[in-house]
């Protein structure tokens, strides 16, 4: 009875994502995109460049979340865990952050680990990027007051951060949300964080790519803390995808960087179609590659590895 409840709750789950995506890009597929076309006509130089800092911001985060499971004990650092990875892709139009759940429970499924430990891993991984964009947000910030301070308050944010991740999973260490030993306090920890925090900063850099020869004063300064700024503020507010607010809190900052009315839709939309949008269908391209290993016989991938010693055993 339960695996049936399970199943029938994993049907519903898979049918709103699929639902709320076909919602979603048919509201992006019926827009006015005539002048995004045209924008991108008259600049086809920076469409690499654009394409390649949200390239390796995906990859930098995809790295991370792979390096924590393993820290966990799920084997993610193969092909099939970064399949996994981007098959979360395919959630971003979910609200209140739903599509994370895509993952652990793709990883369950695969037979990599419980339930339990995969949700716990996941929550790691979204607190550790949490971790990462505060630490880089409150660097720029230090910057605009004593720019020798910035890169030293970034570091602070983040040992403090994990210092008191430690502490509270010393608090946690006898219960069902007990941590691997020594888990907070090392440097792969710290070191994930600086991976996420490099992500964000291509992030940022793929704004200002779009942005840095429009009329108005926007600086690299402005593009590194308002892409993560609204990225963090947009899905906070739990709408699917953080759409509207992502884009509103980008379209005001530009305003009070004297970017014209006119420039604002064509630069907000040529970022979030390559940093946003361009990734749903990838996503479900990867969530189609592990359907397809979950659905193969156990033989094809747990006995073909068992070691010669084991199958004796």
């Amino acid at each position: 009875m339960r695996a049936k409840i399970i199943k029938f709750a994993r049907l519903s789950a898979f049918a709103l994502l699929a639902i709320v995506t076909l919602v979603g890009m048919y509201s992006f597929m019926t827009g006015d995109w005539t002048m995004v076309i045209e924008y991108w006509r008259d600049n086809l130089e920076i469409i690499p460049l654009l394409i390649g800092f949200s390239i390796l911001d995906v990859a930098l985060e995809g790295v991370a979340w792979m390096w924590v499971y393993h820290r966990f004990q799920i084997r993610a650092l193969d092909k099939g865990g970064y399949a996994t990875y981007l098959a979360g892709r395919a959630g971003l139009l979910l609200p209140a952050q739903l599509g994370r759940l895509i993952r652990p429970d793709a990883m369950n499924k695969l037979g990599r680990a419980s339930l339990a430990e995969c949700l716990k891993a996941e929550a790691v991984v979204f607190v550790l990027d949490a971790m990462s964009v505060v630490a880089l947000l409150a660097g720029l910030f230090i910057y605009r007051i004593f720019p020798l301070a910035a890169v030293p308050a970034a570091v602070v944010v983040v040992l403090v951060s994990v210092f008191l991740g430690n502490r509270i999973a010393a608090m946690l260490t006898h219960t069902r949300l007990n941590m691997p030993p020594a888990f907070w306090w090392a440097w792969p920890t710290i070191f994930i964080v600086g991976l996420n925090m490099t992500g964000w900063v291509a992030h940022g850099l793929a704004l200002h790519v779009v942005v840095v020869d429009m009329p108005g004063d926007m600086t690299l300064w402005d593009s590194l803390f308002v892409a993560p700024g609204s990225a963090v503020l947009g899905v906070s507010t739990g709408l699917p995808g953080g759409l509207g607010a992502t884009e509103g809190i980008i379209g005001a900052s530009l305003r009070l960087r004297s970017v014209p009315m006119e420039h604002l839709a064509i630069a907000i939309a040529a970022f979030r179609l390559i940093t946003f949008w361009m990734w749903i269908p990838i996503g479900w391209a990867a969530l189609a590659i592990v359907n397809r290993r979950i659905a193969r016989p156990i033989t094809n991938e747990s006995v073909a590895k068992l070691s010669e010693s084991e199958l004796v055993g």
